[in-house]
């Protein structure tokens, strides 16, 4: 599985990973299984980020999200 999009949130999110395991396989099963093929996290800097997931090309991308 690939890992793409914002540097910043990739970055934010392999953290978590280093901190949470558990929380990071969380995220990964909830954007892979829920309906919106999506999930969101909170980065240590506040900011929030969503998961993305394209079965299509088995990626998973990393955005800001939106307001």
């Amino acid at each position: 599985m690939n890992l793409v999009g914002d540097p910043d949130g990739v970055e934010q999110l392999r953290k978590v990973g280093a901190e949470r395991k558990e929380f990071l396989k969380f995220l990964i099963t909830e954007a892979k299984t829920s309906l919106a093929r999506r999930a969101e996290f909170k980065g240590e800097d506040g900011r929030r980020w969503v998961i993305s997931y394209n079965a299509q090309v088995d990626e998973l991308s990393v955005a800001i999200k939106e307001q």
